[in-house]
């Protein structure tokens, strides 16, 4: 059975984010699935989320810039009896099934991570003609126990990798074991593909629900929630930008936060944040 898996930790992003991703998954795969979340603090999930403790990730825990915690999802153990890990970033979105991401992980091995993409200029040739930018760590899907010296080896001695890497994707992408690219039309960014660049996004204003690829990445700005608002609040880059609620991101935020009828209120947590039944 594929795990879905996510991490949350912090003040960045409250577990609204992880119940609306469940439901995004929930409503978009079609097999049996388990859907673990690494924390820190489980309040306000969904009982239907399996909480995991996030693991002590030692100097990691410093450098959240980089989003290096992001590696303990590889630690040795954390992920016991998972036979196919797909881990999605909070900040996406799921447009299409996900079956299709599921079957080409079963049918290759290794660790998959999505491509970065290029600027938009360099859309206009073929791929195999664009600078590779390297690892995009939105979406990962690994087996569980293959990669596990991707978190043992900077714990052990992080500032060589902080120097070298910068961030947790590069990382990844040139350390994993057996290391490719997802396909790239399996997902989509919401800021390259989605958005016009100034000035034409001041005439083509309408976002259109993407077809075709299954998630849509919010990386940087703006974020999903941002395109919520009721108001024509703009958002987004200084050349990509919009104004006002997109109403596709709308009804996918607004059906999660409906959907989550059962959270854990903070009697079923320790002092810490974390489930009672999850041992430490």
């Amino acid at each position: 059975m594929v795990a879905i898996v996510c991490i949350k930790w912090g003040t960045s992003y409250p577990a609204d984010d992880v119940n609306i991703l469940y439901q995004g998954v929930k409503d978009h795969i079609s097999g049996p699935f388990r859907f673990l979340c690494l924390t820190d603090n489980a309040a306000g999930l969904r009982e239907e989320v399996e909480v995991l403790d996030l693991p002590a990730t030692g100097g990691l825990s410093l450098r959240w810039r980089g989003c290096w915690p992001k590696l303990a999802m590889f630690k040795r153990g954390v992920l016991d009896g998972v036979d196919l890990a797909l881990y999605l970033d909070l900040d996406v979105v799921i447009v299409g099934s996900l079956d299709p991401i599921v079957d080409h992980v079963r049918d290759n091995a290794g660790l998959h991570i999505l491509r970065e993409w290029n600027p938009t200029i360099w859309n206009l040739v073929p791929l195999n003609w664009r600078p590779d930018r390297g690892g995009q760590s939105s979406m990962v899907a690994w087996r569980p126990g293959e990669q596990d010296h991707l978190f043992d080896d900077v714990v052990a001695d992080p500032e060589p990798a902080y120097r070298q890497w910068r961030n947790d994707q590069r990382y990844i992408r040139q350390k994993a074991h057996g290391a490719h690219y997802f396909p790239p039309d399996f997902c989509i960014s919401f800021r390259r593909h989605c958005v016009w660049h100034y000035p034409l996004n001041l005439i083509f204003r309408r976002v259109k629900k993407p077809e075709g690829p299954a998630v849509v990445v919010f990386h940087g700005r703006p974020k999903p929630s941002d395109l919520t608002r009721d108001d024509q609040s703009r958002w987004g880059t200084k050349y990509r930008y919009g104004f006002g609620p997109v109403d596709w991101v709308k009804a996918y935020w607004r059906r999660g936060l409906d959907a989550a009828k059962n959270v854990r209120a903070p009697a079923d947590l320790d002092d810490h944040g974390r489930a009672r039944h999850i041992s430490s």
